[in-house]
């Protein structure tokens, strides 16, 4: 059975592969910036100067996150969130059901588990992307230039309510709102409205790049394959617009000694900045996948099909790893290399999982409980191989 779409016809049994290869990167992306929750606390997330750092390198390292995975990463997984909406809609359409329901019911199950998540870590994002999902529904019909329209400006909406909390607040009520416990304000509502724009701007950022998501699928640019050298070309110039905008916003905030109100303030470039990046990011997969072949590639793909799985399991062993090591030994650069570890595991483990079962263990249990009734588990094909 095969839907319409602008860019053709599109099998319902047809993977997306590009998709794959943009989820993988996408879910070893997020970790760049969510290990430094896991490993750090107080407010090292959102100022690089914290916790201390003992060399250049954690300097360079905590740079480079800013510029290149800051935003970036969960942008990018979000537009991705986006354009699944639409083809599980369109999937589910295909096969008889009535997919709004089963959207509505499949993302109440994601509901429940990021409310698990939440419980572990409290920087999960499946309880947004849940929250979010009744509004893309509602708008999957609007015209691809319009909702990415909207989306863009949803996403940059929160520049402006940011820059409002600013002229208001006192400056320590960020400091509090970003986790040291050594700050306290006397303005309880500041802390308030601290938490209200950052949470806002959660929302805001996620949703408007799911519009801009369902906006690229639904005028097929996130359908069609495209290895062209224009298409590199033109990626590569956003990749360095976006690093040009979060390096000034990063700057910004140094010359200003890392103070609460320039650390916002940079964020705004930073936000500027992440739209073209993210966009970027997503040319480059889409020209790698198509002529990239091999071992790589392959872990890579499968890390995406299996990101669920991935994204929840990260959190599971930086938990762990967070309790057992001492604090002496950890560092922007020494977190790194954690990152990479869990990175090489992740993309080996994916890899030899999916030769012998057909899912990842979350995504199993989310399709089953999905459609009410077992799907075949085991990759009959290729069973007798050993993890």
């Amino acid at each position: 059975m095969e839907q319409q779409t602008e860019a053709g016809l599109l099998p319902s049994s047809q993977r997306i592969t590009h998709l794959d290869t943009v989820r993988g990167v996408a879910v070893m992306g997020i970790l760049i910036m969510n290990a430094v929750s896991f490993f750090f606390i107080g407010a090292a997330y959102f100022d690089i100067s914290s916790p201390e750092n003992r060399t250049i390198l954690d300097w360079l390292v905590g740079g480079f996150g800013e510029v290149f995975a800051d935003q970036k990463f969960m942008a990018l997984f979000s537009l991705l969130f986006g354009a699944s909406v639409l083809l599980f809609c369109e999937r589910a359409a295909a096969k008889g059901h009535s997919p709004v329901r089963l959207s509505l019911w499949r993302n109440f199950l994601l509901l429940l588990m990021g409310s698990f998540h939440a419980s572990i870590w409290e920087g999960d994002i499946l309880f947004v992307y849940a929250c979010c999902a009744p509004v893309l529904l509602l708008c999957r019909k609007l015209p691809p230039t319009l909702l990415i329209s909207v989306g863009t400006l949803l996403y940059l909406s929160p520049i402006i309510v940011n820059a409002l909390v600013v002229s208001v607040v006192d400056p320590a009520a960020f400091l509090e709102v970003w986790g040291d416990s050594s700050i306290k304000t006397t303005h309880l509502g500041d802390v308030d409205l601290v938490f209200l724009g950052l949470m806002y701007d959660v929302f805001a950022r996620a949703m408007g790049m799911m519009f801009i998501g369902m906006g690229l699928y639904a005028n097929g640019v996130l359908i069609r394959a495209n290895g062209s050298e224009a298409l590199f070309k033109r990626s590569l110039g956003l990749v360095a617009l976006g690093a040009l905008l979060s390096g000034v916003g990063l700057a910004w905030t140094a010359t200003q000694n890392f103070s609460p109100t320039a650390i916002v303030q940079g964020n705004y470039a930073n936000t500027l900045g992440t739209v073209p990046m993210a966009l970027g990011y997503l040319g480059l997969l889409m020209w790698w996948n198509e002529r990239a072949n091999g071992v790589l590639i392959n872990r890579v793909r499968a890390l995406g099909k299996t990101a669920l799985t991935n994204y929840i399991g990260q959190t599971v062993v930086c938990v762990v790893l967070a309790s057992l090591l001492p604090g002496e030994w950890l560092s922007r650069s020494t977190v790194l290399l954690l990152i990479v570890v869990i990175w090489w595991m992740q993309l080996y483990l994916a890899e030899k999982w999916l030769e012998r079962y057909r899912f990842g263990p979350l995504e199993y249990l989310w399709r089953c409980v999905t459609y009410r009734r077992m799907a075949a588990f085991v990759n009959k094909e290729r069973a007798p191989n050993r993890l």
